[in-house]
């Protein structure tokens, strides 16, 4: 019992750390979003692409905590980015970059500790806690009654180049799963891993920094093999009308919107790893 409760004070310190983290790179994405908009109305059209890439990490990562009314000023930046002219970009950064720094300075506080953004639903709490709450469940006595092909820990892959959402990945899969996770930053990266070895699933975020999601799941394919039957769950923050092409992909692809709670993506992933089962082979030897 004394290791248990060990284990689970040394798994909320954790939590509690990347959250820190967490809280503290949303100023900085922010401000680099400021930045990018003071280039675009000065003309410069590549920053558009630095405002719908910088503006969906931080929804992805604000929504993964619960910070519903960050994330939705994020979401409507990128909205209002991508018109010509874009409109108000300056008046909605600055509400942006004021209620990062609250967040950074207040945590859970800073729903309550700024002014309501004008889409209506923002400074509203979100029905999944942040991160690290009591509701957070950091025990595997709750873990899915699930095993991989070859009979032991559903191995997974997962991927995403923002440090403190894959290492929450991590952490989920790992300490509240039990699963036998691998975790990396990039899209190639996870290729080179599907060639050599075998995965019961993998998880990638929509847009990645050297392909975006679509881009990973035909590449993963094209491997071959093991790879071309493997479920891949798509999670990102996009809206389902941005991820309408997850539907015309090959081979078994699921998505999965955030933020999401660690107990309940554990769920999710022993559903996809249930309901597209592959077959055990023999020891898979490298290419």
């Amino acid at each position: 019992m004394q290791d248990e409760h060990e284990r689970k004070k040394a798994f909320e310190g954790r939590m509690a750390e990347l959250k820190q983290r967490m809280e503290a790179g949303l100023v900085v994405r922010a401000r680099i979003l400021r930045t990018a908009v003071e280039r675009l109305l000065t003309g410069d059209e590549s920053a558009r692409k630095v405002l719908k890439h910088e503006g969906h990490k931080l929804r992805g990562v604000a929504g993964s905590y619960g910070y519903q009314a960050l994330t939705d000023l994020a979401a409507e930046l990128e909205r209002r980015a991508s018109l010509s002219p874009p409109d108000q970009l300056q008046e909605l950064t600055n509400r942006l970059i004021e209620r990062a720094e609250a967040v950074g300075a207040h945590g859970a506080g800073a729903e309550s500790a700024v002014r309501p953004a004008a889409s209506g639903s923002a400074g509203q709490p979100t029905s999944a806690p942040p991160v690290g709450t009591t509701r957070t469940t950091p025990s595997r006595v709750s873990q899915p009654s699930c095993l991989g092909a070859h009979g032991g820990s559903v191995r997974v892959l997962a991927m995403d180049d923002d440090a403190t959402t894959l290492r929450l990945l991590g952490l989920t899969l790992k300490e509240i799963g039990g699963f036998d996770a691998t975790v990396v930053t990039s899209a190639r990266a996870a290729l080179e891993l599907l060639r050599e070895h075998e995965f019961d699933v993998v998880i990638s975020d929509a847009m990645m920094p050297d392909m975006n999601g679509q881009e990973f799941c035909r590449a993963a394919r094209e491997l071959g093999g093991h790879a071309q039957n493997v479920p891949i769950i798509i999670l990102s923050a996009a809206t389902k009308a941005e991820l309408a092409w997850h539907s015309g992909l090959p081979g078994p692809v699921v998505w999965l919107q955030k933020p999401f709670m660690p107990s309940v993506l554990i769920q999710d992933v022993a559903r996809v790893v249930q309901s597209h089962p592959l077959p055990a082979s023999a020891p898979f030897a490298r290419r």
